[in-house]
């Protein structure tokens, strides 16, 4: 909605925490939907197919994410107006203020001014006979020519001050009125804004949940892809030079059920497990991954010599390697002969030294 002023269009946002929470809990519900757009993507392990290119399912499939990323789009850059117009305000609002206030000091000082005057009519009230003369010849011809430049003095002053007063006023008046509008045309504003906003935000979680639908009937783990999503296997260069089992967090991406690797073996895994969950519908169970300096003394400790390298030495420490169960921990079962198979495609193998010396049918190491 345009503003009828230039004042007013400056100021074209009101400023309030509850805004700003929207504006979070917007970006936050923006940040969700990008994820599962990226988590879709990984799922996909393509760049985006034509839908003609795609068979019927696939094709729905990437018409959802189309969508949800359609609808997060818009609705970040609504939540980007808003934010912007509500800071915009704010400083419009802080330069009314300093306005005022001005406006307030200007009027003690006319009232200081007018004291003078006051004075000089008490004066002449004092004196009804003789008038301005009388007062001009009380004294001396010093005090009487002093008297005359105060009079004049403050004659003058007293017509400029007229003037001032006057502006003065007309200016109050029309910021008053601008600030009447201003407001006015903010809350319509404000109010059309977040009606566009709860839209919006409707529109993203229906294509989200619709996404989420065809994620679960595909037999896709929300959790796992939504990891792979938001992680970067670039990352992974944040742990050079790191020592073992000291790896910055920012090096380090979740998988599912509170396990971490190394950026780019996590990315690497989380496509692995998604062939896994294609053929055994679930995922790859985890028993252990990244193990921090503490976890690895902790767990020397708990086993017998020899079943668990020395603490600040174990790939485990380098956020590498990775310790699974439901199956394949049992050497050349089904499931295991699966990780075999399948896992370097992925970087994924089972080292020589694990078949005999310590054998740890469980143990895969991620050479990239």
């Amino acid at each position: 909605m345009p503003f009828t002023s230039d004042a007013a269009r400056r100021r074209s946002r009101v400023p309030g925490s509850s805004g700003v929470l929207t504006a979070f809990a917007m970006s936050y519900r923006v940040r969700l939907a990008q994820a599962v757009t990226l988590v879709l993507v990984t799922a996909l392990l393509v760049a985006p197919i034509p839908a003609a290119a795609l068979d019927p399912a696939e094709a729905s499939l990437e018409e959802l994410r189309e969508r949800a990323q359609a609808a997060a789009d818009e609705l970040q850059e609504a939540t980007d107006e808003q934010v912007e117009r509500q800071e915009a305000l704010e400083e419009a609002q802080e330069e009314l203020v300093g306005t005022l206030y001005d406006l307030q000091q200007t009027e003690l000082e006319l009232r200081e001014m007018r004291e003078p005057l006051a004075q000089l009519a008490s004066t002449l009230y004092k004196q009804p006979d003789g008038g301005m003369l009388a007062v001009l010849a009380a004294g001396s011809l010093d005090d009487d020519l002093q008297t005359q430049s105060y009079a004049a003095k403050i004659s003058e002053d007293n017509q400029l001050l007229i003037q001032d007063a006057t502006d003065l006023r007309e200016e109050q008046v029309e910021l008053a009125r601008e600030a009447q509008e201003l407001q006015t045309n903010t809350q319509l504003e404000e109010v059309e804004l977040a009606a566009d906003i709860e839209a919006l935000r409707q529109r993203s979680e229906e294509t989200t949940n619709e996404l989420y639908g065809e994620l679960e009937e595909r037999g896709i783990d929300p959790e796992a892809y939504l990891a792979a999503g938001n992680c970067d296997p670039a990352a992974a260069a944040k742990a050079n030079g790191a020592p073992n089992g000291l790896l910055p967090g920012e090096a380090l991406c979740d998988l599912y059920d509170d396990k971490q690797l190394r950026a780019d073996a996590a990315v690497d895994f989380l496509q692995l497990n998604q062939r896994y969950v294609d053929t055994y519908g679930e995922n790859i169970c985890i028993t252990s991954a990244y193990r921090d300096l503490p976890n690895q003394h902790r767990v020397y400790a708990q086993v017998a010599p020899g079943f668990a390298a020395v603490p600040g030495t174990s790939n485990h420490g380098l956020g590498q390697a990775i310790d699974l169960g439901c199956g394949i921990q049992n050497y050349r079962s089904e499931r295991w002969l699966w990780m075999e198979a399948n896992g370097a495609d992925f970087g994924w193998i089972h080292p020589a030294w694990a078949k005999s010396s310590p054998f740890e049918p469980w143990h895969w190491e991620y050479t990239g």
